[in-house]
């Protein structure tokens, strides 16, 4: 099963995953960030956010996480940010690159990454996207299943092979840095999409960047899939994330 940031189709299985990492991701996270279905039901898992964070943080080294330039482009259907100063400084090929080496552009890499490694925008941006993006020794197994997934849909739909399958319907909340250093950063994004019955849920998910000497690279999650990295977020832990907001 792949990391899907919106709506993933039903499978032999019966179980449905709607993400972001973005989100997250992410977002996203990224992330990113995906509503797990009991396998046997519509029901959402009982997983939910727990006591594991404790309070957001608003600054990285004394500085402001996300820069103040922030700006939103739409990506199949999801409005994620951008920045001058923490990237991406290239968008061509489907891919989003050239990210900061700090703690913004490790979320902002994070979202970008995250929306474009699922089946629904295509191979011609999910392709290079984990062939250059994604890292660690899951990666071949994560390009199976999204790959796997985007056939799946195309079938479904009906779509041409090559193109996309439909736009994602997702809504970037916030993120929550759970640790950085140079070299890695573990993050947290909070995603907003509905359920299979159309009722509003959001989720987490969390995502491991890995900085590659030039650019962040998204580790694999175990297995290929994020289905051990989400949960869902009751309303009152929501406060535990920063919002995709300006110097937020």
């Amino acid at each position: 099963m792949t990391y899907d940031v919106i709506t993933r189709a039903h499978r032999t299985t019966r179980r449905r995953v709607t993400a972001l990492c973005l989100a997250a991701a992410a977002v996203l996270g990224a992330a990113a960030v995906a509503i797990v279905f009991d396998a046997d039901s519509d029901r959402p898992a009982s997983s939910t956010l727990g006591p594991m964070l404790l309070r957001p943080e608003t600054t990285a080294n004394g500085q402001a996480v996300l820069p103040r330039d922030l700006d939103w482009v739409d990506v199949a259907g999801v409005s994620v940010p951008v920045s001058r100063q923490s990237g991406p400084r290239a968008s061509g090929e489907g891919q989003a690159r050239g990210f900061a080496h700090d703690p913004g552009g490790a979320v902002l890499a994070a979202v970008h990454i995250v929306v474009r490694v699922n089946p629904q925008v295509g191979p011609a941006v999910f392709e290079p996207t984990l062939r250059t993006q994604i890292v660690g020794a899951d990666a071949a197994a994560m390009r199976v299943q999204v790959t796997q997934a985007y056939d799946e849909l195309r079938g479904q739909t009906g779509v041409a092979d090559g193109q996309p399958v439909g736009r994602l319907n997702a809504t970037l909340l916030g993120y929550r840095i759970v640790n950085y250093t140079e070299d890695e950063a573990v993050l947290r994004l909070l995603t907003e999409a509905p359920d299979g019955s159309g009722r509003s849920l959001m989720v987490s998910t969390e995502v491991r960047m890995r900085w590659r000497g030039s650019d962040w690279a998204l580790l694999a999650p175990a297995g290929g899939t994020f289905d051990q990295a989400v949960t869902v977020v009751l309303d009152p832990y929501t406060a535990m994330f920063l919002p995709f907001s300006a110097g937020g």
